[in-house]
């Protein structure tokens, strides 16, 4: 897809570091891309689309699929969309400084398992119906290898991260200077939450692929990273406010509805949910995959979510007739009939709000 592109840093701070001297940290990479007009893509969109990628991935991840084909950054910008793709702070492109923080990595093995090979692994009950990822998805295939080659680091701090990354995008916000719609996957879907935190008047709406999650945290690729205030690490405003997450946000467990679903933990009834009162104007997609690991517990957040007061609706593949999808879906087999499904999502929505603001 015909683009102009450009590429640029926000946020950093300088940081003494004795006799090394002052260096940077905290600096956020950002690849801006817009689409030529009169190149035969759709209606120049409103609103440009900022993607956040997940954990030890990069914003790489959109551009082109491991199989060689196009990513969902050539998607959005075909239906008219202006994109913004980042390396959060610490990762990629927006330089580590080892004084930081320690870093993880995830082995090959790991990948297999929760991504690339999920139906021979059968880890979750909903593995077996792993069927898109194109390749074997094991070392030595070709796709599986270009997709590993491309893994980098992450620091293990999740507090650190994002609170860099909340900084940074803030930064972004302000210099695009209109709303936004945040499209975010994985370890990075708590971020949005927290920009629009800071930032409420400049974010339209967000689509979720497989949060991190489930509340509270626990389970997932990183189990003891943990999400104290529910959706994320880091301090995030809520009504009444929370001072102490631990004693606040007062939980309760809801039981799943079906074996091959984990149990939810939520806030309690009494005393009533405190409401996350700066997203309660922002639409939510969260996008579960059938076969995904996220599959068992993906409903946690969106009820999470709805309790909080944040109109947030679940987009189950499945439900939908798409099918076999796991954790990499936009890099999978059936990628643009997802994206298609999110493009109509965010169409009608914007729609709605339209009308609704009349």
């Amino acid at each position: 897809m015909a683009n102009t592109r450009e590429m640029f840093y926000v946020g950093g701070r300088y940081v003494h570091h004795g006799a090394r001297g002052q260096l940077m940290q905290g600096q956020m990479y950002v690849e801006h891309l817009k689409p030529l007009s009169g190149t035969g893509q759709q209606q120049e969109q409103p609103y440009p689309v900022v993607f956040i990628h997940g954990g030890t991935r990069t914003g790489a991840d959109w551009l082109t699929k491991p199989d060689g084909n196009p990513g969902w950054a050539d998607y959005f910008l075909s239906r008219g969309y202006e994109i913004y793709l980042v390396d959060v702070p610490y990762r990629g492109r927006s330089p580590w400084n080892p004084s930081v923080e320690d870093v993880i990595t995830f082995a090959a093995e790991t990948i297999q398992e929760r991504f690339t090979a999920c139906a021979q692994h059968g880890t979750w009950p909903q593995a077996k119906l792993h069927t898109q990822w194109p390749g074997s998805g094991l070392q030595g295939d070709p796709v599986f290898d270009r997709f590993f080659a491309s893994g980098v680091q992450m620091i293990r701090s999740q507090e650190k991260q994002e609170l860099a990354s909340q900084a940074a995008l803030a930064e972004l916000l302000d210099r695009i200077g209109r709303p936004v719609l945040f499209l975010s996957h994985s370890n990075g879907g708590g971020t949005p939450y927290l920009v629009a935190d800071v930032r409420p008047r400049l974010v339209k709406l967000i689509v979720s692929v497989e949060p991190k999650g489930p509340p509270f945290g626990g389970i997932g690729m990183l189990p003891g990273a943990g999400s104290q205030y529910g959706v994320c690490q880091t301090p995030i405003t809520y009504e009444p406010p929370v001072v102490d997450p631990k004693k606040d946000l007062v939980k309760i467990t809801r039981s799943a509805a079906s074996p091959a679903l984990r149990d939810a933990i939520l806030q309690a009834d009494s005393p009533p949910p405190r409401k996350l009162v700066n997203l309660t104007h922002i639409p939510v997609l969260v996008v579960t995959g059938q076969a995904s690991y996220h599959a068992e517990y993906d409903w946690c957040t969106v009820e999470y979510l709805r309790q909080a007061g944040v109109e947030t609706e679940h987009l189950q593949l499945a439900e939908r007739g798409i099918l076999g999808n796991g954790h990499m879906m936009f890099m999978e087999k059936n990628s643009d009939e997802i994206a298609s499904e999110i493009d109509r999502w965010i169409a009608q929505t914007l729609v709605r709000l339209s009308v609704d603001k009349t």
